[in-house]
Parts: structure tokens; C-alpha cells; sequence
């Protein structure tokens, strides 16, 4: 087996990079510094819910599932991207929008939301309030299809109004687990077959983790 193509679907995390108001950025702070002390080393202060990362059952307080007690296989899969650029600012993902891709969405694949809005990543009200997002009823339907795990290109797969939670809820309280601050504007995620590997950092009864998202295609050796 061949890898052909891989593409990073990771954000960059920084010192101060966006994350819900309520919450405080990420703090990069240098504790040694090559030409002063002859080694380079940095510390990071962060919620785990920073940047691209994975949410697990247990982020919500009636699931205990978390992270690390996943079996890494669930990590990976067929990876479905919708193209969901069409979408306007605040407008949910719906049913309707789902159900022309119902034959893509068997076989426990791994679906993202492609909606823009990884693009336009900033400390703005549009990014922070504004994403188009997917609806409760759009995550019960992929719950009915029986998919391992759901992102977006946003830091909430709900967005910041009132289905947020219930759009976790239903995800969450289902198994499956979320992957959150992805970066889908290449057009070649849309095209072809791809495999997607979600990695988290193994952390010890986590309800989230930084993760590097990772899409790949190969070809079978002869």
C-alpha cells in the first residue's frame, strides 16, 4: 500500500489564537531561549477544547465516556467531506441538506462539514458568532446512519446559539465523537476516495483534546 496524497486538515494553534469569548486563548510562553540558555523549550497554557480538537461523550456531564478510553481504531475511517459552502452566515445544516449524500454515509464513515468558515478564522464577529452549523435534527440523521465520527471547520459543530447543545447532546450522547477546527478548503477533499485519521492527545479522563487530523489516499501495491 502506496500513500499518494496526504493533506493536513489541522489549524494552527498560536499565543492567543480565537477560541469562544468566554473562554481565555492560548498562552505561549518561552521558558528557555536558544542564544540565552543554549535550549529552546516553550509552554503552552490552553482548555483542551483549543484550536483543532476532539470532543468526546464526556465533555457533556451526563456521558462518562472520554477520550482516552476510546480504542484508537474509532480514531480513523472512510472520510465523507459535504460541501456545505453554500450555506449563509448563521443558517444550520439540515436534513435536507444531508440527504443527498445518504449513499456516501453508510459503512461508518467519518463525516465533515465543509463550510467556509475555516477561512475566515480570526477574532471577528463573523468567525466567532457567525458560522453556519449543524442542526440537531441534521446530527440525528447521521446518528441514524450510523457514523463514527462528525467535524467541521468551525470551533462548534453546533455554532454559538441555542441548538448548540442540543446538537452535542445528540452526537455525544450517541458514541460519537466530534472533531472541531478543521481546515477543509482544499478541493481535492471533495474529489475522490480518502481515509482520515483523527488523533488525539491521549490524556487521562479527558472530555477533549488537541488532535492532528490527517486525510490520506493510497493506492494498493501490485
Amino acid at each position: 500500500m502506496n500513500i499518494t496524497r496526504m493533506i493536513d486538515l489541522s489549524q494552527e494553534l498560536y499565543h492567543n489564537c480565537p477560541v469562544l469569548p468566554e473562554f481565555a486563548p492560548p498562552k505561549l510562553d518561552y521558558i528557555l531561549i536558544g542564544p540565552r540558555d543554549g535550549w529552546n523549550l516553550e509552554q503552552l497554557t490552553m482548555n483542551l477544547h483549543t484550536a483543532t480538537h476532539m470532543d468526546a461523550p464526556a465533555h457533556m456531564a451526563d456521558f462518562r465516556l472520554t477520550l482516552d478510553a476510546i480504542p484508537v481504531e474509532r480514531f480513523q475511517g472512510t472520510l465523507v467531506v459535504l460541501d456545505m459552502n453554500g450555506k449563509k452566515p448563521g443558517e444550520p445544516v439540515t436534513v435536507a441538506d444531508l440527504l443527498p449524500y445518504a449513499e456516501r454515509l453508510s459503512g461508518e464513515p467519518v463525516v465533515f462539514l465543509y463550510t467556509g468558515w475555516g477561512e475566515k478564522r480570526s477574532w471577528s464577529r463573523e468567525f466567532i458568532y457567525e458560522s453556519p452549523y449543524l442542526s440537531s435534527e441534521g446530527a440525528g440523521y447521521l446518528v441514524e446512519q450510523g457514523v463514527r465520527g462528525v467535524g467541521i471547520d468551525h470551533f462548534s459543530i453546533g455554532g454559538t446559539g441555542p441548538d448548540n447543545e442540543d446538537t452535542h447532546r445528540t452526537l455525544l450522547g450517541s458514541g460519537i465523537w466530534i472533531a472541531e477546527g478543521l481546515q477543509l478548503d482544499d478541493p481535492a477533499l471533495l474529489k475522490g476516495q480518502w481515509h482520515v485519521f483523527s488523533l488525539p492527545v491521549k490524556i487521562r479522563d479527558s472530555s477533549g483534546a488537541p488532535a492532528r487530523v490527517v486525510a490520506v489516499q493510497w493506492k494498493e501495491e501490485e
